[in-house]
């Protein structure tokens, strides 16, 4: 049955600053661009961005601060019809400068700040009565904030179980996976969300090299369902309930660049979910849009 209730997107929105170069520069190297390119980004945006394509409900929980990173947030949110969720005045926005070569390989230098800021108070205004979804990052979980964020997300998990509704958590642990602390790991596993990953990330994560034997193992950790991309060889699944692994095939595109592709893949496997389609239809879907994604120079169509 189609839900319409909404999802919180927790995590940063920030500007993807992408640099074109005909390879990665090594230690003492010059290399020449032609320029930069400022889009809208961070990987809670490219979330909702997918959300809002699907015509899926949703909240952006991104905090905005100071600055002209901060500024360029603000005006591309309105061009998007997206509020502002908190504003942050004393702190600057960071950025992500998004290095991509001839190769259409990417490699990100972050600038972490008020975008990956967590405050339990920005939450005042939510009616949790009206969320079934929460998707967050691991990004956020190397931050001062994390412990808290993740608190926080325990006890709407405990409210929804004592009022008998239902609350899916999503958690994309991120390629900086093995920079999160083992015992927040822990914490976050106990949510029991759905994880969507890409092959590296699982297999860091497991100390496994075989695709289903890592879904599989994953499962039993969180006690539920298991998104792992696997490039362009297309995805694999995992679900827990009928405890059983499956290969889904991937969907051909001509490759701009992949900024962003997990992440807008992720949104719609929310969306999709949330209208009541298996798992494997979800990704499939999932697999369309990434892949329209993959030919623009952006991170979110």
């Amino acid at each position: 049955m189609k839900s319409a209730k909404k999802t919180l997107v927790i995590g940063s929105t920030c500007v993807d600053i992408i640099i074109r170069v005909p390879n990665f520069p090594a230690p003492g190297q010059d290399v020449n661009t032609d320029g930069a390119k400022w889009s809208l980004g961070g990987t809670a945006f490219n979330v909702a961005k997918a959300l809002q394509k699907a015509k899926s409900p949703f909240v952006l929980c991104s905090p905005v601060g100071k600055g002209v990173y901060a500024d360029f947030v603000e005006t591309e949110l309105g061009k998007n019809k997206i509020p502002v969720f908190a504003k942050m005045k004393g702190q600057e926005n960071g950025a992500c400068w998004c290095l991509v070569n001839a190769k259409n390989e990417h490699a990100f230098i972050c600038a972490h700040r008020a975008e990956y800021v967590f405050d339990k108070k920005f939450y005042k205004k939510i009616n949790f009565s009206e969320v079934d979804s929460v998707y967050f990052c691991g990004l956020e979980m190397e931050e001062k904030t994390s412990e808290a964020e993740i608190d926080f997300l325990a006890e709407q998990k405990a409210a929804a179980e004592k009022d008998n509704r239902p609350l899916n958590i999503f958690f994309d642990p991120s390629a900086r996976i093995m920079h999160i602390k083992k015992s927040l790991l822990k914490k976050i596993f106990k949510l029991k969300p759905i994880l969507h990953l890409n092959q590296n990330e699982a297999f860091a994560l497991t100390g496994l090299d075989d695709i289903p034997k890592a879904a599989a193992a994953l499962s039993k950790i969180t006690k539920n369902d298991v998104i792992m991309t696997t490039g362009k060889n297309g995805a694999y699944i995992f679900e827990a309930e009928k405890n059983l692994g499956q290969k889904i095939n991937g969907v051909k595109a001509k490759v701009v660049n992949t900024i962003g592709c997990g992440d807008a893949h992720l949104g719609v496997c929310v969306a999709e979910i949330k209208k009541g389609k298996s798992l494997a239809d979800a990704f499939f879907a999932a697999n369309v849009y990434a892949a329209k994604v993959a030919e623009i120079e952006g991170a979110s169509l």
